[in-house]
């Protein structure tokens, strides 16, 4: 049967020569506060970066460990300094703890795990007892740490978006994997120069722009650019769903001026707009007989219907025909919202017919926004980049934060 001390020294995971050398309790009712006095064997030596050294004299150190039931609980010891071949004394490093953290790693583990399972920065210190701030000094750490460690497989598909970080004009572009579904890098703002440092930042950690063969995106001039300069191989992709807001604007836009004219048109916008597959059996018909009497926005909402089916059917046929019939069915509507819309597909045509060949698009993208963003109101916001940076790494990167345990 183990002892109280053996117990205790099972649940640190204490390695030799390290002991427990006493267990106290002190305080009185809900103050009481469990400490762990932590010793090791006599006469042994300690490793610094590999190498084994008499112990030079000790430093005494403290850390939080979990709770005993509702009790803090500290663990005590007097850590061995060594005198290493250069001459220097260094504090050698313990395995209940990383260097410098007043934290157990299994007290660090458990902020981690909070956090992973959806709670922002705040609530994790009210559970635990600390402050916001040292709480992302935990996660900000491991983050960090799992960062250095990655190594990134050949990133071969790649999706780039934006996303806002706080209000106003304030950004950041975002690389994924989509074949692995992480994200690979991330930059402050959403232009030319962004691309090229999210992209420094996949490299960083061993990913190969040369092996990139094909990038999602909208129609970003920034984005096309950093992807012709910077990704010269790699096919430009432009997002389907991309392509179809683009045409849902021209066709609500032929919706606005029809509708200074004709007020029967008016709260119909959601009509118009909505696939008709998504519409209930009476939308419908209130659809069609505005189409037939307002003749501009019914042939507009049959292009994107059409144009709707097209996309779908490549899933299946991957023919680019349709489309280019398409195209010329729609100019000769002669609406200038429309002629527009076909002007813009045809001087990204490039990157149009790409979706024809790959079949792919931003979904994986446009998801990882949506994360982002709850990441964002979850903790009502970041003060700085660099802390929505590590926390959109912390969910979305798949780190092995296991390795920085």
């Amino acid at each position: 049967m183990m002892t109280e001390h053996e117990l205790f020294a099972a649940a640190l995971s204490l390695p030799w020569p390290w002991y427990i050398k006493q267990v106290v309790f002190e305080g009185n009712g809900e103050d009481k506060v469990l400490h762990i006095y932590l010793s090791h064997r006599r006469r042994v030596k300690f490793s610094h970066e590999g190498k084994a050294y008499p112990i030079y004299d000790h430093q005494q150190r403290q850390w939080e460990h979990l709770k005993f039931f509702q009790h803090r609980c500290i663990v005590h010891a007097a850590v061995p300094r060594v005198k290493v071949d250069e001459g220097n004394v260094k504090l050698v490093e313990v395995p209940w703890a990383q260097a410098g953290s007043s934290f157990t790693l299994l007290y660090e583990y458990d902020v981690l795990n909070l956090i992973e399972g959806g709670m922002n920065n705040s609530k994790v210190g009210q559970r635990l007892g600390i402050g916001a701030k040292r709480v992302f000094r935990i996660v900000n750490r491991h983050v960090s740490q799992a960062l250095s460690l990655q190594s990134l497989d050949p990133v071969k598909e790649l999706s780039v978006d934006e996303t806002s970080s706080k209000k106003g004009h304030n950004y950041l572009t975002i690389f994924a994997d989509r074949e692995r579904k992480k994200v690979v890098g991330v930059a402050v703002g959403k232009n030319y120069e962004a691309f090229a440092n999210a992209l420094i930042d996949m490299e960083v950690r061993g990913a190969n722009r040369e092996e990139v063969r094909s990038v999602t995106m909208d129609m970003s001039t920034s984005y096309i650019k950093g992807a012709k300069e910077d990704l010269p191989q790699a096919s430009i992709v432009f997002d389907r769903f991309h392509i179809a807001k683009k045409m849902n604007e021209a066709v609500d836009e032929i919706r606005r001026q029809d509708q200074r004219s004709y007020k029967e048109l008016k709260n119909s916008r959601y009509l118009w707009l909505r696939n008709n597959n998504k519409l209930k059996e009476d939308q419908r018909q209130h659809l069609e007989d505005l189409a037939v009497s307002h003749p501009n926005i019914g042939t507009a909402y049959r292009l994107k219907e059409q144009l709707h089916a097209i996309f779908n059917d490549a899933q299946h046929n991957w023919r680019i025909a349709p489309l280019r019939a398409w195209m010329k069915l729609a100019a000769k509507s002669k609406l200038a919202p429309i002629l527009k819309f076909v002007n813009m597909m045809k001087r990204h045509w490039y990157g149009i017919k790409s979706y024809f060949k790959r079949l792919a698009t931003n979904a994986y993208a446009e998801r990882v926004n949506l994360k982002i963003q709850e990441i964002k109101r979850s903790a009502k916001g970041y003060r700085n980049q660099h802390n929505f940076t590590i926390m959109i790494y912390f969910h979305l990167g798949g780190l092995d934060l296991k390795s920085t345990r």
